[in-house]
């Protein structure tokens, strides 16, 4: 039984001896004979490939040549709105929205001009169907389906699944170019 243990021993021993060795073979790679990463070339292949990053002493952000998204600085009530894409596409929200975050249970700014009751002028009210809940029923006998949805009742408020606005509405970056598509609506193409 000892000598198990102590070639068990040996074994753990020269295993944590490789990775330790390789820990530091893996440190120093990165370093010029300088010693200083910063003063080697961006990428030490010349190719570009980004392979040796984890060695770098930089922040992604300055490797990449992208611009940060930027947001419109138009105040609620002061933006044009936003086109829809397609029909029945969840519209994108076109003013700053910076001071409404985070929406909480007890705190949803949007709900300030977008509730039915509130929205005045140029405000656009919540729909109908942000009020209702859908009825679950069984789906097809052998269906892909086994829950679908069977009807929608109105619900006394707001229904839940919608509190959190922005999981559908987004703010729509100002200059980021989209890229050419050829997307046609199903609807358009009846």
């Amino acid at each position: 039984m000892r000598r198990r243990l102590r070639s068990d021993f040996r074994l753990l021993a020269a295993l944590a001896a490789v990775f330790v060795s390789g820990a530091l073979l893996g440190a120093c790679a990165g370093t010029t004979e300088e010693g200083s990463p910063k003063d080697a070339p961006r990428f030490a292949s010349g190719a570009g490939d980004g392979i040796d990053l984890f060695f770098r002493d930089a922040s992604l952000e300055s490797l990449s040549d992208q611009e940060l998204p930027e947001y419109p600085h138009a105040d609620a009530g002061e933006s044009t709105k936003i086109t829809r894409d397609f029909p029945d596409a969840p519209p994108q929200i076109p003013h700053a929205v910076e001071d409404m975050y985070p929406i909480t249970l007890a705190d949803n700014e949007c709900l300030e001009c977008h509730l039915p009751e509130n929205a005045t002028g140029g405000d656009v009210p919540l729909p109908e169907s942000h009020f209702k809940v859908p009825v679950m029923g069984k789906g097809a006998a052998h269906g892909p389906m086994t829950w679908v949805v069977k009807d929608y009742r109105q619900n006394q408020g707001m229904s839940g699944a919608r509190y959190n606005c922005n999981m559908c509405h987004t703010p729509q970056a100002t200059n980021v170019s989209t890229p050419k598509n050829s997307f046609d609506s199903p609807r358009s193409v009846r």
